[in-house]
């Protein structure tokens, strides 16, 4: 089987690949041909993070662990993912398997956060099946939370969020348009445009389409991208603004990756091919996503503020795939079933909350209390077929399946969250931070099985909460200490009919900042302990049951440093020591294990250099690696899937407003897999390469 596209190496790759724990990078000028303006990272604490308080606290007092990927900085890389964008900051591991381009794999401190953790400007877009993707071109930056933060955004895994903030409208002209084409016979076009076209509106404009296959050629990754924007400024104390997106994506079907007798377990048969693809070429695999909301930043009265915010996403998913079972038989012949699954899944979420300074006494406050509600519905079916065997060995496709008249499921789900929460800061002295949160959340779920005409309902509850103590000191340390929880709703119940309790999070944090005056430095060294209750596990007295006394622990060391020492010299790196473990479960073998398909030990550093001035100003190139320990496939931890190296490159040149760039993942292509399960493996992406021409215009580049 060709594994593929035409593409194949011989393309190169875009960008500047620049990685910050903080956003920004300054505005481009124009310059003579001698200097060059260059895209640095900007190394400050000072600037608010929306994602850690909901208020506009600077990111140094938010008691919690904090990183900051910019806009600029995501486009000098020209990432393709978020999940890639964020893939060198610590604690954060890109789970995003190389045939799966359904969705972005992540997890924060050892849990997943890959539906219940993404937001996008601070709401949360996914229902419990509808898997969403984000446009990294389409957004400002991202921010990363680790650890609980349900007192902020109600549900979700204890690991943390990722906050992906949309592109604005800005007051002063911008233009870009930009050319792509690199592996895989990758083709791409992008634009973004931006500007006032009234007095107090400003519009934005940005949107790409892309035609390409995947490595392994008979999977495509197509897309559609358009985002209208448009803001009203009423005076200086009102901004509201409209976001609008649509996306139509084709990829490939669930990826069951290639079976574990033959990638890591040995077969009597040899070594399975690279690339194998166990579907069927030509199945039908494409998403559909439609969103629109309004942001609302209103002056009240002075040193108050109110700030809402409304979004609609509606998501129709269809699935067909000729999945892969279990092991091949004698090691080699694979057991397939035909599948078709649907969804049309919508979530209307808004979000409402006052904040405001003021003093009692000589005591400076910063105070804040807001609700939100969040209803999701979503309509999914899932119908099976048959489907011919596939010999790993010697794969002949095109043989017959389906069709799928087998009915598996069909069901009508809808669900309501409302919250209501506050947060208080005291300037306890000059220069320490007292900060308290609490929240409480009321959780609703209806089911409608069609097939057995059973309705379920589901009610859930929870109080969580968060405190933490920051010292802005001298010599630009910043130590800060916190305590937050979490919690998650189980749906369903268990043998006897009761519904499952929510899980429960809690962590004790502490941590220390560095930023010394004039050394263009920050530095980020972080301690935690999680604990992640009431997880399910297998009653003793009856093994058809689940109950939960289950518990697991995270915790370990973070460090994260970004720095730019000299003229156009820009350093990034992340260092995560982690111990991932099952404390209470009743399955004995499982006792004291990490949790399958979590890495312990990661790490990254990247550099780049750009030449400031000269007749060789704008030419820059750079490098870097990130290290993914070694992880394990099986609960009982008797399979270790190995531990990988991947260098990035880059090399790129500026002049005026045009940028020639190329850009290397993968560049040793080397051969890895990203997790396995008892199954099968996941394999990492090959050397990947894109060049691309872009031209800016306008006041704003």
């Amino acid at each position: 089987m060709k594994t593929r596209g035409p593409g194949g190496r011989g393309a190169l790759a875009v960008s500047t690949c620049l990685l910050a724990l903080v956003a920004g990078a300054p505005a481009r000028a124009d310059e003579p041909a001698t200097t060059t303006t260059l895209s640095e990272i900007i190394v400050t604490a000072t600037q608010p993070s929306t994602t850690g308080t909901k208020s506009d606290t600077p990111a140094a007092e938010v008691p919690q662990s904090l990183s900051i990927v910019g806009q600029d900085l995501m486009q000098a890389q020209d990432v393709q993912t978020v999940a890639q964008a964020i893939s060198y900051l610590a604690g954060v591991f890109n789970g995003s398997t190389a045939a799966n381009g359904r969705y972005d794999r992540i997890s924060l401190r050892g849990f997943d956060v890959t539906n219940t953790g993404v937001l996008q400007d601070g709401l949360r877009a996914t229902t419990a099946q509808t898997y969403t993707k984000a446009e990294p071109y389409g957004l400002e930056r991202v921010e990363v939370l680790r650890g609980p933060a349900s007192v902020l955004y109600g549900q979700n895994a204890p690991g943390g969020v990722v906050n992906m903030i949309s592109k604005r409208p800005t007051d002063t002209a911008l233009y870009e348009v930009e050319l792509q084409g690199g592996s895989f016979d990758r083709k791409q076009g992008q634009f973004d445009i931006s500007g006032p076209i009234a007095d107090g509106v400003a519009f934005r404009l940005t949107g790409l389409a892309r035609d390409s296959a995947t490595q392994i050629s008979v999977v495509p990754d197509d897309k559609i991208y358009i985002a209208p924007a448009l803001s009203w400024h009423g005076g200086d104390k009102t901004t509201l603004t409209l976001l609008t997106s649509y996306s139509h994506e084709k990829y490939g079907p669930p990826a069951f990756g290639i079976p574990l007798q033959g990638s890591i377990l040995s077969n009597p048969n040899g070594r399975i091919a690279h690339n194998l693809y166990t579907d069927e070429p030509g199945v039908d695999n494409h998403r559909d996503q439609y969103a629109a909301g309004l942001l609302l930043d209103q002056g009240l009265w002075e040193g108050w503020t109110l700030q809402s915010a409304v979004r609609y996403t509606d998501t129709d998913f269809v699935t067909n795939t000729v999945s892969a079972r279990g092991s091949p038989v004698n090691g080699r012949l694979l057991s397939r079933a035909f599948y078709h699954f649907g969804i049309d899944g919508g979530v209307a979420a808004t979000d409402h909350h006052v904040q405001g300074d003021w003093r009692l006494g000589g005591l400076e406050m910063k105070s804040m209390a807001g609700a939100d509600y969040r209803h999701t519905r979503e309509d999914y079916s899932l119908d099976g077929g048959s489907a011919s065997a596939l010999d790993v060995f010697a794969p002949v496709y095109g043989q017959p399946y389906g069709p799928a008249t087998t009915h598996m499921s069909s069901t009508l789900q809808s669900s309501d969250q409302t919250g209501v929460y506050g947060e208080q800061q005291v300037h306890l002295l000059e220069n320490l931070i007292l900060s308290a949160d609490i929240r409480h959340d009321w959780s609703d779920t209806g089911t409608r099985n069609r097939l057995t005409k059973v309705t379920t309902t589901q009610d859930d509850q929870a109080t969580t909460w968060r405190t933490g103590l920051v010292y802005r000191g001298p010599w630009g340390l910043t130590p800060y200490v916190s305590y937050a929880t979490s919690f998650n709703p189980i749906l369903g119940t268990n043998l006897y009919g009761e519904p499952y309790r929510p899980s429960r999070g809690e962590q004790v944090e502490g941590g220390l900042r560095v930023e010394p005056a004039g050394w263009r430095t920050y530095l980020t060294l972080t301690g935690y302990s999680l604990t992640q209750t009431n997880v399910q596990t297998t009653d003793p007295t009856n093994s058809l049951n689940q109950i939960q006394t289950g518990e697991v622990r995270s915790q370990g060391f973070e460090a994260e440093v970004v720095s730019s020492p000299m003229e156009g010299l820009n350093i990034t790196g992340s260092v995560t020591i982690a111990d991932l473990t099952v404390t209470k479960t009743t399955v004995a073998s499982q006792l004291g294990r990490r949790p399958t398909a979590q890495p312990d030990r990661m790490a990254a550093l990247w550099a780049d250099y750009t030449i400031p001035s000269g007749p060789l100003a704008g030419l820059g190139w750079g490098g870097g690696v990130r290290y993914v320990g070694s992880t394990f496939a099986d609960a009982a931890n008797t399979i270790r899937v190995p531990d990988y190296a991947v260098v990035d490159a880059m090399v790129h040149y500026d002049r005026d407003r045009w940028r020639l760039a190329l850009n290397a993942t993968n560049l040793a292509d080397k051969r890895y897999y990203v997790s396995c399960s008892t199954t099968g493996c996941g394999e990492g992406t090959d050397r990947t390469f894109i060049a691309s021409l872009r031209y800016r215009w306008g006041a704003g580049k």
